[in-house]
């Protein structure tokens, strides 16, 4: 397995990658429910043919936001480094831009959003 060099992204920067991943999310989003109707009309394909058909595509959307610098996590969600070591600035589909934070230990569900009033860290006054 190939070791991937994480790009440092100001927030500026972040964004400014987000209309290449919103396309390839998008594209990739499509051609799974393309995949699921043409599954669902060709009764000859079995759950699993479709499931691994699936997993390829999402590994290639992982493997495209690799190759961009940025972090794939979960389906279709995606970290970008910061200038902070111990900073993720985090993204998901339908966000128009990066509008989250969180630590690199942390998970999704732990994100902070970055609007003013969000700027406090959890366990932190």
């Amino acid at each position: 397995m190939a070791l991937h060099r994480f790009r440092i992204f100001t927030l500026e920067q972040a964004n400014a990658m987000l209309p290449a991943i919103t396309a390839l999310t998008e594209r990739t989003r499509s051609q799974i429910e393309q995949l699921q109707n043409a599954d669902a009309a060709n009764e000859e394909t079995t759950q699993e043919r479709a499931d691994q058909d699936a997993r390829e595509l999402l590994d290639r959307w992982a493997h495209s936001i690799l190759a961009l610098g940025a972090q794939p996590k979960g389906v279709f969600t995606v970290d970008f480094r910061t200038p902070d070591p111990n900073v993720l600035w985090c993204w998901a589909p339908d966000e128009p831009e990066i509008c989250h934070r969180h630590f690199t230990w942390e998970s999704f569900k732990d994100r902070i959003s970055l609007t003013p009033g969000g700027d406090a860290w959890p366990g932190r006054n």
